[in-house]
């Protein structure tokens, strides 16, 4: 989700939780304030019918409400309390045919002769329900057109402050160590993003320089490993072909063969690790996994007969990916050598080739790998010289490396399922 997608989201679930409880502040306020205003013209109305009264005695005996909303009717005399009392009720309305909310005065006064009268008033307010309802569809539209204004801002105004920080995030994608690129220059208004871009440029020269010294240390460092490996290994062949040796000594010498040549495959595999997360092979090309599969199990025969292993290729579609040709090998070649090595007599290896997805199963062990593990370095299942325990490895690196998903199952055999991205 987008930085301002993401603020705006909050922003209008802010707005939705605060715009209600104002509203409810606002309803009970408008709502005090109009009862007020109609308390008020019913005290006034009080005075003025009290007056008329005391002029017109005909007014003191009002018992039926006529036009004039207001009532006067002899009471007892009595002691009474000359405080208004305010209430609300319905009342039939003739135009609504409907029952609607009134406001009630009643109060007490006296005449000249000291009799008592009760005076009664009424007037009509507001509907609670039809204010609420009002008030309701009133917030809603208010709430719609926040939020509108809210977006039109986002995206003409927001839009154009951002734009510095999208370009400085479209440069570092195009960024690939090795390769000598620079970030191009921004020039914005918004000190931030100034600043910004000069530390990523720092960042990424103080990585250009570790990683131009990492990747000549590992070159280095594997030239200076292999030639006294090589050196040795031949030393040791020519020694055992020149001497005459026991046949316990020709096994000591093997043995010893053997250890530097698990050494040299060690060596030339982490060199590899080293470079493929250092991202180092840039090259890249359609590769066509079909044609790759059925040339790599071509050149795998002689071991795959070696260990009496049969291998089966189901081609259901053809399946084309981008990326470097040296890692796709590798990363097939990995997985083979995997499932033929780990393999046993009589068993197989099946390639299932799908638009999407390379289903590899073979035969092996009779019991499921620690799929937490298995992609880790140097695991091995197995106490097999052959295995330097970093092929996997090498497998989940390249895969890392291009998004590429990869699922390990056993069901009665062993199952690795490489998933590519959808085109």
């Amino acid at each position: 989700m987008k930085l301002q997608n993401y603020t705006l989201r909050y922003l209008a679930l802010t707005l939705l939780i605060v715009i209600p409880i104002w509203a409810g502040i606002f309803y009970v306020l408008i709502l005090d304030e109009v009862y007020d205003n109609i308390d008020d013209d019913l005290k006034n109305s009080k005075i003025i019918i009290i007056r008329h009264a005391f002029v017109d005695k005909k007014l003191l005996n009002s018992p039926e409400f006529g036009i004039n909303k207001f009532t006067i009717k002899p009471i007892p005399k009595g002691n009474y309390s000359s405080k208004d009392e305010f209430s609300s009720t319905k009342e039939f309305m003739e135009y609504d045919n409907d029952d609607e909310p009134i406001r009630i005065l009643k109060t007490v006064f006296k005449d000249e002769a000291g009799n008592p009268y009760e005076l009664i008033i009424k007037a009509s307010i507001v509907e609670e329900d039809e204010l609420l309802e009002d008030l309701f569809l009133a917030l809603i539209g208010l709430y719609i057109m926040l939020v509108i204004s809210i977006l039109a801002v986002n995206h003409l105004l927001l839009k154009k402050i951002w734009k510095s920080f999208y370009t400085i995030l479209e440069n570092l994608k195009e960024i690939k160590l090795g390769t000598g690129s620079k970030l191009k220059p921004i020039d914005s208004p918004i000190n931030e993003f100034n600043i910004l871009a000069k530390e990523v440029e720092k960042m990424l020269n103080r990585n250009e320089s570790i990683y131009s010294s990492q990747k000549q240390f590992i070159e280095n460092a594997s030239h200076e490993l292999q030639t006294p490996l090589a050196i040795s290994i031949n030393k040791l062949e020519l020694f055992a072909e020149n001497t005459v040796l026991t046949e316990e000594q020709m096994m000591e010498i093997g043995k010893i063969t053997d250890t530097l040549n698990r050494l040299t495959r060690l060596n030339k595999s982490l060199l590899m690790l080293s470079k493929i997360e250092n991202q180092q092979f840039s090259e890249e090309e359609n590769i066509n996994f079909n044609e790759l599969i059925l040339l790599l199990t071509e050149d795998y025969t002689d071991l795959a007969d070696f260990k009496k292993v049969k291998i089966t290729v189901t081609e259901n579609d053809t399946l084309y990916f981008i990326m470097n040709k040296g890692l796709a090998i590798a990363l097939i070649s990995n997985l083979l050598k995997n499932a033929l090595i780990h393999n046993h007599h009589d068993g197989f290896v099946n390639f299932v080739i799908n638009k999407n997805d390379i289903l590899i199963s073979n035969t092996g062990i009779n019991f499921p790998l620690n799929s937490e593990v298995i992609f880790s370095r140097f695991y091995r299942h197995t106490t097999t010289n052959e295995s330097t325990g970093l092929g996997l490895s090498i497998v989940k690196s390249i895969l890392n490396n291009y998004s590429i998903g990869i699922e390990y199952s056993f069901m009665t055999q062993h199952q690795f399922k490489i998933i590519f991205p959808k085109k």
